[in-house]
């Protein structure tokens, strides 16, 4: 691509090499710019592209915006550059011009003003076969109160006898089995690496455009059988078993009180509200209570060596995106302005 002048560009490696001896061997076949070895940037580097595997290639554009975080299928496919800077399509190019309903096939036009989820699940799956039951009833029941938001499935199965089988069983829509294309494509776009995964989307913009993501991890409220915040905006306050991705990818503070009686429980929980409210997300932190003895809680406390459920609360705070990083409180009198003490000093780091 540079000999042929094509593209006014530049390539940086960002080394994950174990030693210094084994980066400069690998860096010695390399003609591009190389990130010093042992140079931290790699690590908020990997963590803002989100690089859980190598290789792994970003493309972005001279304001730093992403353009593609799959550049490395976009070499393979084009190693001649003719179609840099892989832009993928938009999911309103990959969507296809129908969607299946449980009385037959109807234009995904019909869809545009409503909002839309998409549930990526397969038969084959067993927390998928459990999962959907529970979906199904809560799209009943979301169904009965209003009507302005449509659930699609697209189906893993791996032939149309277990699609039609599964499909059977749901209250919902899908995308038609012979689309397998369009949901491999879909699935890339939203960066589906397990199932069952459930998100949602706003509706088509008056105006034109793409719909918006609104959340991209609505299984822990789905089981909750708490709709009333529909259309689910991601909060940076929760339940611990309701956070999701959100442990794995962001920082998160987490108070258990399993023992804890209900007026407890309530004072913690106003208490997690007002602190993420007072950091109005400046952190980036996620501020989560553990009240559940099962669940979460129990493998989250053996993790990170916490002693067993008593009648104090237990505050840490996780840090998996720093390479399992975690901070441990000896406070256990959990006040706004102890909590906030925590966020700005958690004390020595220790290790997952």
């Amino acid at each position: 691509m540079k000999d042929h002048g094509k593209h006014d560009f530049e390539l940086i490696f960002v080394s994950f090499d174990k030693n210094e001896n084994e980066f400069k061997e690998y860096t010695s076949e390399m003609p591009w710019p190389c990130l010093p070895f042992g140079n931290d940037t790699k690590d908020i580097l990997g963590r803002k592209y989100e690089a859980e595997g190598i290789p792994h290639l970003v493309v972005v554009d001279e304001n730093g915006e992403v353009i593609t975080k799959d550049g490395v299928d976009g070499v393979r496919s084009d190693e001649s550059g003719e179609r840099y800077p892989w832009k993928p399509k938009s999911l309103s190019e990959l969507w296809p011009e129908k969607i299946l309903t449980k009385s037959g096939l109807v234009d995904s036009s019909t869809l545009d003003d409503k909002y839309l989820m998409l549930y990526f699940s397969a038969h084959w799956c067993p927390p998928c076969r459990s999962f959907t039951p529970v979906l199904s009833k809560a799209y009943a029941k979301l169904k009965a109160e209003r009507d302005d938001f449509e659930l699609v499935f697209l189906s893993s199965d791996q032939d149309q006898t277990s699609f039609n089988e599964y499909f059977d069983e749901m209250t919902f829509c899908a995308l038609p089995y012979e689309e397998r294309e369009a949901k491999n494509s879909i699935s890339k776009h939203f960066g589906i690496r397990g199932i069952p995964s459930l998100l949602i989307l706003g509706p088509v913009p008056a105006n034109g455009g793409e719909r918006p993501l609104i959340n991209k991890s609505l299984r822990g409220i789905i089981e909750s059988g708490d709709f009333s915040d529909f259309p689910f905006h991601p909060k940076s306050y929760g339940a611990l078993d309701q956070a999701g991705g959100d442990i794995n990818n962001a920082k998160c503070l987490v108070v258990f009180h399993e023992n804890g009686d209900d007026d407890e429980q309530k004072e913690l929980i106003d208490v997690m509200k007002a602190v993420s409210e007072k950091c109005n997300d400046k952190t980036g932190m996620k501020f989560l209570w553990a009240l559940n003895p099962n669940g979460l809680a129990p493998r989250v406390r053996a993790a990170a060596n916490l002693p067993k459920m008593s009648d104090e609360p237990t505050m840490i705070m996780l840090d998996l995106p720093d390479q399992g990083g975690y901070y441990v409180s000896k406070e256990t009198d959990i006040t706004i302005e102890n909590v906030m003490k925590f966020v700005e000093d958690p004390g020595d780091r220790q290790q997952l």
